[in-house]
């Protein structure tokens, strides 16, 4: 829920321009003007990864998505670093790791059983037919 929130947090700075000027450290208000479609973009993909965290939906790619999308433009847009917003990235990094590892486990409202993770002895082998 930290994860998400945060997510939500960054969407409502980036599609809300009133709060471009706020004090809190974020990722969308840092970026330069010239770039408002791709912040926008951005502030679009955030507010949908918050949903699907809040929702469960494919948690762990979910929470890989949005630590990525969180960590990486953070990263590019200041150089020169900003102490308020390392410490938003190292709590994303926090909130995401076990996401990421363990999925939501039985929170998930979605379940993968992905191939790799299915028990060979449990597979049906198919009957041979006789003559």
């Amino acid at each position: 829920m930290c994860l998400a929130a945060t997510l939500i947090i960054e969407a409502a700075i980036g599609l809300m321009p009133q709060l471009e000027n706020c004090t809190l450290p974020s990722v969308v208000g840092g970026m330069d003007h010239r770039m408002e479609i791709p912040a926008t973009a951005l502030s679009a993909l955030y507010f949908v990864l918050s949903f699907w965290l809040m929702l469960g939906i494919r948690t762990g790619l979910t929470a890989a998505v949005a630590a990525v999308l969180l960590i990486g433009p953070a990263i590019l847009t200041t150089p020169d670093g900003d102490p308020a917003l390392a410490v938003k990235i190292t709590l994303v990094a926090v909130f995401s790791v076990p996401l990421v590892l363990f999925g939501g486990g039985r929170y998930a409202v979605l379940e993968t059983k992905e191939a790799w993770m299915l028990d060979e002895t449990a597979e049906e082998k198919p009957a041979q037919a006789s003559i």
